[in-house]
């Protein structure tokens, strides 16, 4: 079953142009993959893996690493992390990356949705993602207009707020619950996510009659700060990682970065430039834009750290945008996402 629901995502993905152009490419697929571990992407891997046209890398090894076993293997299909895909369309815009895949299929994390139009850009494929879970590999694929169509007739997603009660559609919702119907052996009923997302209140253009939602990011990211002013009166100030991270999104010349929280009044900030993006400058036009934002949430008393270490991924090969205090030290990536 859940192999047959996920092969209807590739299949509402592509017309017969782009099945021509993966054939004429030897219909190669890479998966860029985390090693070992219980992940739905390794379990996947695992099953296609004696496939001769199916390769698998892996998420961990350097950058430099990876673009040289993709040129060799040339593949026509290319399914990474989301976060490694932008990476690699960074690769390609430097002239290092020498691939021509037809799709590009993005895993696991979200990402502006800019930079989906750029990796569409600098690859030179049609770009799709899902959201989706290791409790529910099928849950949804994305259309046209950057909606997440769910598949209803096998999976229930339900936007609640901090009670548990249900979000009207177009508003945010603290958490979302999952009820996977398609599951026999170990039954999911109504399985808190975490994710904040807003479901769709009117038709997609797009022609889906699904339901459709965007995910907005996780209840478990947000960022509390003891306030200014004498103890007796710190009222704690807390800051939800959507602005954070659109912040940095839009600053020239970084391609991916991550925000730690490393003391109680200490943001640490990792950066990953641009190729050609010179790291003083850019610091000096993170440093400002994160300035702003504090001393607006009255926070000017918060310390900015710039990190020496490179942005971490997880165990399972994803990188947290946003971590918390409560988080750091574990893993960062935290997510249950595939």
């Amino acid at each position: 079953m859940t192999s047959a629901m996920m092969a209807r995502m590739p299949a509402g993905w592509l017309g017969l142009r782009d099945v021509v152009r993966i054939a004429r490419g030897g219909a190669r697929m890479a998966l860029v993959i985390p090693e070992g571990g219980h992940f739905a992407s390794t379990v996947a891997a695992a099953r296609l893996r004696g496939r001769s046209r199916v390769a698998a890398f892996s998420v961990h090894q350097p950058l430099q690493d990876l673009v040289a076993e993709l040129n060799a293997f040339r593949p026509a299909v290319l399914a990474p992390y989301a976060s490694i895909g932008a990476l690699l369309a960074g690769e390609a815009e430097a002239g290092r990356l020498h691939i021509n895949p037809a799709l590009v299929m993005l895993t696991a994390e979200g990402l502006p949705v800019g930079e989906y139009a750029r990796i569409a850009a600098a690859l030179g494929a049609k770009v799709r993602t899902s959201y989706a879970c290791n409790e529910c590999p099928f849950l949804s694929c994305n259309c046209s207009e950057s909606w997440m169509h769910l598949n209803a007739d096998w999976a229930i997603l339900e936007p609640v707020d901090e009670q548990c009660r249900p979000v009207a559609p177009g508003e945010p919702s603290h958490t979302v619950l999952l009820t996977n119907l398609a599951n026999h052996v170990q039954p999911i009923l109504r399985y808190d996510l975490g994710d904040s997302v807003v479901l769709r209140p009117d038709p997609c253009p797009c022609g889906h009659p699904g339901p459709a939602v965007r995910v907005q990011g996780r209840a478990a990211d947000l960022l509390t700060f003891p306030g200014p002013g004498p103890a007796q009166e710190k009222a704690p100030v807390t800051l939800a990682p959507l602005p954070l991270a659109t912040l940095l999104e839009t600053v020239p010349g970084l391609e991916l970065f991550q925000i730690v929280q490393a003391a109680p009044t200490t943001l640490r900030i990792r950066l990953h430039p641009a190729p050609g993006a010179d790291p003083e400058t850019l610091w000096r036009r993170i440093e400002t834009r994160m300035r702003d934002l504090l001393a607006r949430h009255h926070l000017g008393h918060v310390r900015l750290e710039r990190a020496g270490e490179p942005i971490q991924h997880s165990t399972g090969g994803k990188v947290r945008a946003v971590i918390p205090l409560s988080a750091t030290g574990r893993d960062p990536a935290g997510s249950r996402r595939p």
